[in-house]
């Protein structure tokens, strides 16, 4: 059974006074006891290991005395005495930083009648944390490197597959908007690419970092669309158990891609006209508006100037959406980013599906000179089925589903001619050429067509490419 409160007093009176000193010795940290006037009792030895102060030196001295002869630089002590209240300080004492706190002591009258004062070295701990600002700052310095690294590799990433005129200049017309806050349209058949565009704009802009939200508006249900994209209240109808917020308010401060605009009935039109006037938005069974920073891109493959004269659109609406409208040209129009996108989808799903798959010439043919109604979409998804369903490494004539085998080739075809001469490896030569004429490095250039840098080593060997004198031609060139 343990002892109470007057059996430890009474043992610890037991103990001898030299006991009490090695006790009072034997402590890692530096004490220093004054009486309650400020005169110096005791300092153990550790305090004179960590001053460098000699207890001979200190003893019956009060702190004030000690600091007016410059012994200390300043004290604990004053201060408790002045407060009655624990203190503590940084003291700076034979090159060491110690942690000073003094604690009174009171007695049975609430008298003060001693001040402790713990003394304890943090110069390692300080210096440790200066290394640990330092390794900070460090990190931050790192940190900037690594977004500044990640911004140019997004922008290689994020350039445009194309070497058509007419979306190069579309591409740097919406590299100059993205930078605006400005509502975009974007028009064009299905499958051109008005999701990609509205992505790059998306990345490209000041808002890059903050939400973007898709919104097909042709699958919404009519009955849903209200809530979805403005939200509702607690108990604003049947089943409302909670208030939501719509998918305007998640894309606040980001960005909205409204999908298939031309589905938009007439009455929601008009709410959504009221977000691009007033900035603002209200939640079904609200009486409070709500403030939204949400750029709109709209995009459809309608022709909403026609909808217009029938009345399906609202007219307002089509002029807010109308700022900066994009017509994205079918793929028809600009076979020459064929081969660029051919490139580009079998090197993807290459990686996908772990296949190293080539098209040959016969195919590549077909390809240039298949009408494409689905666009990009059509030719992507016709690549990706080809690289699975192929058992080669090479896909041919036999794979292709049969209206594409049996659409018409060119009249010049030159798929017959000798293999190092055939269209799709005279264009793959003539575009690694240019792309090398342009960049640093074969990895730098592999970037830019997107295919890993190894398979554009092959293919450069293959192609029998002298890429040393392009690159060193770029170099030297003023």
């Amino acid at each position: 059974m343990g002892m109470n409160d007057a059996e430890v007093r009474e043992h610890s009176f037991q103990l001898k006074e030299h006991e009490w000193e090695e006790i009072f010795n034997s402590c890692f940290d530096g004490i220093w006891v004054a009486d309650g006037e400020g005169k110096t009792i005791l300092v153990n030895e550790a305090y004179e290991r960590l001053s460098g102060v000699k207890a001979k030196n200190v003893l019956g001295r009060s702190a004030q005395e000690l600091i007016e002869a410059g012994v200390l630089s300043h004290s604990a002590i004053p201060g408790v005495i002045e407060t009655q209240k624990p203190v503590t300080i940084i003291n700076k004492m034979g090159g060491k930083q110690l942690l000073v706190t003094g604690v009174p002591v009171f007695d049975e009258n609430h008298k003060l009648s001693r001040v402790v004062c713990n003394v304890r070295d943090i110069t390692q701990l300080t210096e440790l944390q200066k290394e640990i600002e330092k390794k900070s700052e460090l990190i931050n310095h790192y940190e900037m490197e690594i977004k500044k690294l990640q911004e140019q590799l997004q922008t290689l990433d994020n350039a445009p597959v194309t070497r058509s005129q007419a979306m190069v200049h579309l591409f740097e017309t919406a590299k100059r908007v993205a930078s605006t806050h400005s509502t975009v349209l974007i028009l064009g058949e299905s499958g051109v690419g008005k999701e990609v565009l509205a992505n790059w704009i998306h990345r490209m802009s000041p808002r890059s970092s903050q939400p973007y939200i898709k919104v097909n508006c042709s699958v919404l249900p009519e009955n849903l669309i209200e809530s979805e994209l403005f939200g509702y209240e607690k108990g604003a109808f049947t089943g409302a158990q909670s208030s939501k917020a719509g998918l305007f308010e998640a894309a606040d401060k980001g960005t909205i891609f409204l999908d298939e605009i031309g589905e938009l009935p007439l009455n929601m039109q008009a709410k959504l006209l009221r977000v691009l006037q007033e900035k603002e938005i209200q939640r079904i069974g609200a009486r409070q508006t709500i403030h939204v920073d949400v750029r709109v891109i709209a995009a459809t493959n309608r022709s909403l100037e026609k909808m217009v004269a029938e009345g399906l659109f609202r007219e307002d609406l089509y002029y807010r959406l109308h700022v900066v409208p994009f017509t994205i040209p079918p793929l028809r129009e600009r076979k020459e980013d064929i081969p660029l996108l051919i490139s580009q989808f079998l090197n993807e799903f290459g990686r996908i599906y772990n296949r190293e798959v080539e098209m040959s010439p016969v195919v590549f043919d077909k390809f240039m000179n298949y009408h494409w109604p689905g666009n990009v979409r059509e030719l992507k998804n016709m690549i990706e089925r080809l690289v699975v369903i192929t058992t080669k490494k090479e896909i041919t004539l036999e794979d292709l589903p049969e209206f594409l085998r049996m659409s018409p080739a060119s009249p010049d075809s030159l798929w017959e001619t000798p293999s190092l001469t055939t269209a799709v490896k005279h264009y793959e030569k003539q575009l690694i050429i240019k792309t090398l004429e342009k960049c640093r490095s074969i990895r730098q250039a592999s970037q830019l067509l997107k295919v890993d840098h190894s398979t554009l080593v092959r293919k450069i060997r293959h192609l029998e490419i002298d890429y040393k004198s392009i690159l060193g031609k770029r170099f030297f060139r003023k």
